[in-house]
């Protein structure tokens, strides 16, 4: 049974003969009734399922850089930031050799017409502290010196990421400290710059705790800050057993310390 919730001509929640109709992304909706769906099981069909359950696990656990970074380009498609980074980032996971694997390096969080800083240093002392160096790169008109600067850690033993507290343009330096059961693991961090009116920059991929990055790149600047680390000639990748490895929740950062 349907239920009418605007008035008569408002719109409706539930199935009325062949049309179900839903509420999603402040819209009301309609779609055509599937009683039944052709599921052959096949090979295919099972691991890009596989595929598609770890990108929705991903991003479920990593909400808190894309509600950020994807929070204005996701209402312009009407798309919530969690379905907006599957469909921005869904070329870099793959099924292969029975597993789910994830190219790290290409990831990205944020996407806009914002310039990024150009990010020139990471260090993780001990470990647990990481310092990251970046330059304010005006070369736009939009880049204002009070724009934020962010650092996302994610730790794929744990599927849990770590969000810094913001720094600005002009601070040129951004720091936080890792949980210390983090010490030792391999890693990942990610830069991305943020302007008051929402709009984000492209990701900058900085390196792993492994093989930080301690001086700029010579690809920096040319490919919108998308640094890709390498390993033997290729993208670094990282394989998954099942779907996906189990997390954890995020900790807490520590305050930047510009």
């Amino acid at each position: 049974m349907a239920k009418i919730d605007q008035g008569i001509l408002g719109g409706y929640s539930g199935r009325i003969g062949n049309v179900v109709g839903y509420y999603r992304m402040g819209k009301w909706c309609v779609r055509a009734y599937q009683p039944t769906i052709n599921d052959a099981k096949t090979e295919a069909q099972l691991q890009q399922r596989s595929v598609f359950k770890a990108m929705i696990q991903f991003a479920s656990r990593n909400l808190e850089p894309m509600r950020l970074g994807l929070r204005q380009v996701a209402r312009e498609e009407v798309l919530t930031e969690c379905n907006y980074f599957i469909r921005y980032n869904c070329k870099h996971f793959r099924h292969a050799g029975g597993a789910v694997e994830v190219d790290y390096a290409a990831l990205q969080f944020s996407k806009g017409s914002l310039p990024c800083v150009e990010f020139t240093g990471l260090k993780v002392e001990g470990g647990v502290r990481v310092e990251v160096d970046y330059e304010p790169n005006r070369s736009s008109s939009r880049a204002k010196m009070e724009d934020s600067v962010y650092v996302y850690a994610y730790l794929p033993a744990l599927g849990a990421g770590i969000l810094s507290a913001t720094a600005t343009r002009k601070a040129k330096r951004l720091a936080f400290v890792l949980p210390d059961e983090w010490a030792g693991q391999e890693v990942h961090f990610y830069g991305f710059t943020l302007a008051a009116d929402g709009t984000a920059s492209a990701t900058a991929y900085l390196g792993t705790s492994l093989a930080p990055m301690t001086e700029e790149p010579e690809n920096m600047s040319n490919t919108k800050n998308n640094i890709i680390e390498k390993k033997n000639g290729k993208r670094k990748v990282d394989t998954v057993s099942g779907a996906y490895r189990g997390g954890g929740d995020g900790g807490v950062a520590a305050g930047g310390e510009p």
